[in-house]
């Protein structure tokens, strides 16, 4: 049997990082863009009605996820960065941040950037879009 005729080859894919790139667009459209030249994040009136601290974390997390997957960058934010974010008090990120983590809705790498797991984008756009 070869690949292509192999029942399991459809499990495989060579860029798994594009799967959700769709999903990831559809989840973040109403609430910000990314400067092309700046990589900047420009937030949405949607974003600053969102109802807590956590949610706001999320779509920035899931936003540099699709800026990462854009400019082929490594995924992740440090704390220090979402504090310059000025979004929200920084006692706030840093409680907001460890709640999601213990909860394991996001994750931390070895440099402390912190990210939201691929699997979590299509649950996170159902969440968003009720």
């Amino acid at each position: 049997m070869n690949k292509k005729t192999d029942p399991l080859a459809s499990l495989f894919s060579s860029d798994v990082r594009a799967i959700n790139r769709q999903k990831l667009a559809e989840l973040l459209k109403p609430f910000l863009i990314i400067d092309e030249s700046s990589k900047e994040f420009s937030f949405h009136d949607t974003f600053n009605a969102l109802k807590s601290n956590a949610q706001k974390i999320e779509i920035i997390l899931a936003a540099v996820k699709a800026r990462a997957l854009f400019f082929n960058e490594d995924d992740g934010i440090t704390q220090g960065e979402l504090i310059d974010l000025s979004i929200m008090a920084d006692g706030s990120v840093k409680s907001t941040l460890k709640r999601l983590y213990d909860s394991h809705k996001i994750k931390k790498d070895k440099g402390s950037r912190y990210f939201i797991p691929a699997h979590r984008i299509p649950k996170m756009v159902k969440q968003f879009n009720n």
